[in-house]
């Protein structure tokens, strides 16, 4: 059996407004946006962070960035005032919930398994 591994597995990909609209609606899988900016002192911090949870999640959760600097219509539709935040949906574009301010890995990766139900964190594999 042939598996093909998707080539945002374990990545953080950067996308613009249109490209992240296109693929929350479209995505079984999880997604957590992280919104950040090069101005923003927390933002450096938190961004490789974001890039280990990547790594970490692997397949079950899709990890993607905007830049806050570049995408203020994202951010306005969305109705970002700060950053660094994390926002996570679930299938298809549904907000699971949003986090405002920085985080480890760690954190991350523990903020995301407490905005699954028990079913989710196990459909998704994320059961420590």
């Amino acid at each position: 059996m042939n598996m093909t591994v998707p080539s945002w597995v374990g990545k953080v990909e950067e996308l613009d407004a249109t490209a992240f609209n296109r693929l929350a609606r479209s995505s079984n899988v999880p997604i957590l946006l992280y919104i950040g900016a090069p101005w923003c002192p927390p933002c450096t911090t938190m961004g490789p962070a974001v890039e280990k949870a990547a790594e970490d999640f692997g397949g079950h959760v899709r990890v993607v960035k905007v830049n806050a600097a570049t995408d203020s219509q994202l951010l306005n539709s969305l109705k970002v005032a700060a950053v660094p935040m994390i926002v996570l949906y679930g299938e298809y574009g549904r907000e699971l919930g949003r986090y405002l301010g920085n985080l480890s890995a760690r954190e991350i990766s523990r903020w995301v398994r407490t905005k699954f139900s028990q079913e989710q964190q196990e459909a998704y594999a994320l059961v420590s």
